[in-house]
């Protein structure tokens, strides 16, 4: 079950009249509190929701993990499946793993996809020793459809330029996106990914009117 919470925050409003005023109902300023509620909820249930791809028909996800705190998170190290890790010298790529749904009121008219890595140290790609745009790509898919795009480089907008996925998310509806890692010798990685590294996947999706 999703824990939200409440949080009331009080807006003042004021308004300055100038010059002259004239009549009964004539004011120089007027301080007015309303009560805004704001809450959150996790990814299951946000206006973009993000939850694990049905992989085999059954709902079933080995790739995809719940830390308990309403959010998902991409697990590739092997740790639900037995394995040890990715595949070195070697490019591999893993369709459907989590399914995005437009649970706003407007159509979501690009949706950037974007892995960044850093050494956990607070330093950035550059001291990280992996560059990102030349490590991760990702697919694109209908959400219950085996049609699969891609891939997409890092960064881009994975509704654009795919065949069977349209241009729009509308509201209610959903897709599936996938990684694609690429290890292959001769890269900036040298065929492996070091350790001690942290990976961030920023998703930014934008209606029409994004104010």
């Amino acid at each position: 079950m999703v824990n939200r919470r409440g949080t009331l925050i009080g807006l003042g409003g004021l308004v300055a009249g100038g010059g002259a005023l004239i009549g009964t109902g004539a004011f120089t300023t007027v301080t007015a509190e309303r009560t805004v509620n704001v809450q959150t909820a996790g990814d299951a249930n946000a206006f973009l929701a993000l939850g694990p791809a049905d992989r085999d028909g059954n709902g079933n996800n080995a790739y995809v993990a719940d830390p308990g705190d309403g959010t998902v998170e991409i697990a590739l190290d092997g740790s639900n499946t037995g394995a040890s890790g990715l595949n070195q010298n070697a490019r591999t790529t893993f369709r459907n793993l989590i399914t995005v749904t437009n649970n706003g009121t407007q159509a979501v008219e690009s949706l950037t996809l974007t892995m960044s890595v850093s050494t956990g140290n607070g330093n950035g790609n550059g001291n990280a020793g992996v560059d990102a745009n030349d490590t991760f790509e990702f697919t694109v898919s209908p959400a219950g459809g085996n049609s699969s795009e891609g891939p997409v480089a890092n960064g881009n907008d994975i509704l654009t330029g795919n065949n069977s996925i349209p241009d729009t998310l509308n509201s209610g509806s959903s897709i599936n996106f996938g990684l694609v890692v690429d290890l292959l010798a001769g890269g900036n990685n040298g065929g492996n990914l070091p350790g001690g590294l942290s990976y961030t996947l920023t998703i930014e999706a934008r209606t029409a009117n994004s104010n």
